[in-house]
């Protein structure tokens, strides 16, 4: 009895959570893109080394002001700490908006786009098939042999790497695509 209780309160906290939306209906990976995970790896090395700069750039301060350390080691670790950020959010500039996974509902009415962005999280967003453009009303572009660029209606774009990536189920992402 209280396991059945507990049960419906699980249910319906699911149908009123907007975040559990995607437990409601059901959908089929349609591709996988398996090196995400090493480029979500690298968006969030930024991170890492933003929080590594912003502790070891006051502290050579620190130990400068006491007379520790050589004369200039303030200057000299702000220098390779905001140089190597820049650098980093420079080289890393290409990878966000990449399509890890794509998913399409069993009714074929919803698109679930797992995207990493540009700090390396995991951005889940189901849309409605209405909403996302299919590829051949957008134009050619000269890297379309290498990644492709899907675009919904709201103007958001993604980077689609099909030539890298595993097409799971080719019938239902040619309906999408095209």
């Amino acid at each position: 009895m209280i396991s059945q209780s507990l049960g419906n309160a699980n249910i319906l906290s699911k149908m009123f959570c907007s975040r559990c939306t995607s437990t409601l209906a059901k959908f089929e990976t349609v591709f996988s893109l398996p090196t995400i995970k090493y480029i979500s790896l690298l968006n969030r090395l930024k991170v890492y080394h933003l929080v590594g700069t912003s502790v070891a750039v006051p502290s050579s301060g620190l130990l400068e002001m006491a007379s520790l350390v050589p004369d200039h080691t303030f200057l000299t670790t702000s220098y390779i700490g905001l140089t190597a950020a820049a650098l980093l959010s420079l080289a890393t500039l290409p990878f966000s908006n990449i399509i890890g996974f794509l998913y399409i509902s069993e009714d074929k009415k919803l698109i679930k786009i797992s995207s990493v962005n540009f700090w390396g999280k995991r951005i889940d967003r189901i849309v409605n098939v209405d909403d996302w453009i299919p590829m051949l009303e957008l134009p050619a572009k000269t890297l379309d042999p290498i990644y492709l660029s899907p675009q919904l209606s709201d103007g958001t774009k993604y980077k689609l790497f099909l030539k890298f990536g595993n097409v799971l189920n080719e019938k239902r992402i040619g309906e999408v695509l095209e």
